[in-house]
């Protein structure tokens, strides 16, 4: 999902990394009740945050809560009430019945996951390439 977010013209970065929580200094032995999360840092002027929940939406599957706990759990964190106001209506308008899965919640604060977190999917690919 990383690369995804990387490869849009205007994202600076994309950061792997523990939100949500209230866990202090959250790690991945002990995250306590934090949710793995992504930042994405962006150009507004390039690139809008309805674009990056366009291609969160259309690439994310999202479980019940009921199977994945905190950890797994899928949600949008949004800084602004524009923010949180964009991500309730394209919930509803993007795959319904899959994002009713998703919370949307005020961002609060990041952790950075570890190094190895980072990229995480690309380097297990690179692992098993031929």
């Amino acid at each position: 999902p990383q690369a995804c977010f990387d490869s849009m013209p205007g994202v600076a970065a994309t950061v792997v990394g523990y939100c949500g929580g209230s866990t202090p200094s959250p790690t991945y032995q002990s995250i306590g009740d934090h949710t793995e999360a992504m930042r994405v840092e962006f150009d507004p002027e390039r690139l809008s945050f309805e674009d990056i929940l366009r291609v969160f939406w259309e690439q994310h599957m999202p479980m019940p809560r009921a199977f994945t706990g905190t950890q797994y759990r899928s949600a949008v964190f949004t800084h602004t009430e524009e923010q949180r106001l964009i991500a309730e209506r394209m919930r509803k308008e993007i795959r319904p019945t899959v994002s009713k899965h998703t919370s949307i919640e005020e961002a609060g604060d990041f952790y950075q996951a570890e190094d190895y977190h980072q990229n995480f999917i690309a380097k297990q690919s690179s692992m098993f390439a031929i």
